[in-house]
């Protein structure tokens, strides 16, 4: 199972070029950059300092390692993407084994199939999201302390599995109810159990939230409050724009369309056989329900549960209705995987995702990739393009200076009151900006451009265009001209 699922993840990355969330960028990759090689875009979470420095830490030691062997941000790009995919396994793994306990080899190869080809899961496999990273340490955590899996958990195991919940809940805070809630289902019963997964958590929460934040904002866990004093509270997140509280099940209504009752069916009855992932699944859709701005990565806990519980389901019904010797039923298993998988995956990308969902910004990277490329540029421009849309450092890695036309617009959201601030540094210095009509009138301290095909400025002329035009894969030029910069 995990080879199938490897091979298809790698394949995807390999081939395919896309941007799920503009995030990914400017909170994760970017700030990586910042800390490994001195230049950024500085988003207004990173100077308040609501964003904890765990991820973009881990994959700033990527990036530093691979420049050793490759200056080519592409190169490090992709290492990273293939760092999470190998996490992402944790996926098909964990779901395996724990259907392997409860229905035998049919039920684990079902469950193992229909992670492997899940259509968010692959989708999502290569995404540095914080909701990804947390949802596979989550994993593994309920992982190990399932007592079905091989008898009581010994206290090592315990320990290990309270440090990863404590793990997932520094990545993503907003998940602690729901793994609160699996947790308790776990062990709630048996307090000497409950109590040494209680000491990892607190211990790793410590670490990663109290110590990791204070030594980098100066505050323990000030990632969390203040994150949720801004958002919440302040009303940042509702800025960003209101769903009504049942857009996350409407969503899949729209997504698996007439399947949509049969795979309810299989999920609920996949929950009788793994509650704690169920009781996990189900808060964290409930609660995210009750915020004003949602978006679907939000709840990528459920979304990886998804599939572990429907092939539970799945293999529950295979145990009761076919009532075949062990040899048949495997076949039956994974021919029943790959049509529920294959009916998700159609329904899905044809109903819920976008036409270019796999190339989505891809124009944006060529754009600054191709920028980056030559030898004589000493100043780059971006026009129309919104800032958190661009490509940033992370794919120019270049010591020249980035000026932004939408530098101004993007700092002001409609109903808060306050500005969201920003700022660029190259090589530890601020870079000055010059937004709006002032760009154009600086046009001499740059001299290649990068926006759409009709923001070419006086002087310059078009060297390349990318991207097919689509709200997705937006048309993207690059203009350059003679000479340097001022």
């Amino acid at each position: 199972m995990l080879g199938v699922a490897l091979g298809l993840r790698l394949w995807v990355v390999l081939t395919h070029t896309y941007i799920i969330f503009q995030d990914e960028t400017f909170q994760y990759l970017e700030q990586a950059h910042r800390l490994a090689f001195g230049s950024g875009v500085v988003p207004w979470e990173f100077i308040d300092g609501i964003r904890s420095w765990l991820l973009p830490g881990m994959i700033a030691l990527v990036m530093r390692l691979t420049a050793l062997v490759s200056p080519d941000p592409s190169t490090y790009v992709l290492v990273v993407r293939i760092c999470v995919i190998a996490a992402s396994l944790s996926v098909p793994y964990v779901g395996f084994r724990m259907a392997e306990q409860r229905c035998a080899l049919p039920g684990a190869v079902a469950v193992g199939l229909l992670c492997a080809f899940w259509f968010d899961l692959v989708y999502f496999a290569p995404a540095v999201l914080t909701e990804v990273m947390a949802t596979y340490a989550a994993f593994w955590a309920i992982w190990l302390g399932d007592v079905q899996a091989g008898g009581s958990p010994s206290r090592r195991r315990l320990m290990l599995a309270g440090a990863l919940f404590g793990l997932a809940c520094c990545l993503r805070y907003q998940y602690a109810p729901a793994l609160a809630l699996a947790a308790l289902w776990q062990h709630g019963r048996d307090h000497t159990r409950l109590g040494t997964v209680l000491v990892g958590t607190l211990a790793a929460l410590a670490l990663t939230g109290g110590l990791l934040d204070t030594l980098t904002w100066g505050a323990p866990f000030q990632s969390v409050w203040l994150n949720f004093s801004r958002n919440a509270v302040q009303g940042v997140g509702a800025a960003l724009g209101v769903e009504p509280w049942y857009y996350f099940p409407a969503y899949f209504s729209v997504a698996w369309n007439i399947v949509a009752p049969l795979l309810l069916g299989l999920m609920v009855l996949g929950a009788t056989r793994m509650p704690a992932l169920a009781f996990a699944a189900v808060a964290t859709v409930a609660l995210h329900s009750m915020t004003p701005h949602k978006e679907m990565r939000f709840i990528f806990l459920a979304s990886a549960a998804m599939p572990v519980l429907i092939g539970l389901g799945t293999a529950s019904m295979l145990q009761s209705v076919i009532r075949l010797r062990r040899a048949a039923t495997v076949p039956t298993a994974i021919a029943v995987a790959v049509v529920i998988a294959g009916a998700v995956a159609t329904a899905t990308a044809t109903r819920a995702y976008p036409a270019n969902a796999w190339h989505r910004d891809r124009s944006v990277v060529q754009a600054f990739d191709a920028a980056r490329s030559e030898p004589n540029l000493c100043g780059l421009g971006v026009r129309t393009l919104s800032v958190y849309r661009s490509g940033g450092y992370t794919y120019l890695h270049r010591d020249v200076p980035i000026y932004f036309e939408t530098f101004e617009a993007v700092q002001q959201l409609e109903t808060l009151p306050f500005r969201l601030r920003l700022r660029l540094v190259l090589n530890g210095q601020p870079v000055p900006q010059y937004p709006n009509e002032q760009l154009a009138r600086n046009s001499g301290r740059f001299n290649f451009l990068i926006g759409r095909p009709g923001d070419r400025l006086p002087g310059f002329e078009t060297t390349a265009c990318f991207g097919a035009g689509s709200p997705d894969d937006p048309a993207i030029c690059v203009f350059r001209r003679p000479g340097g910069c001022d």
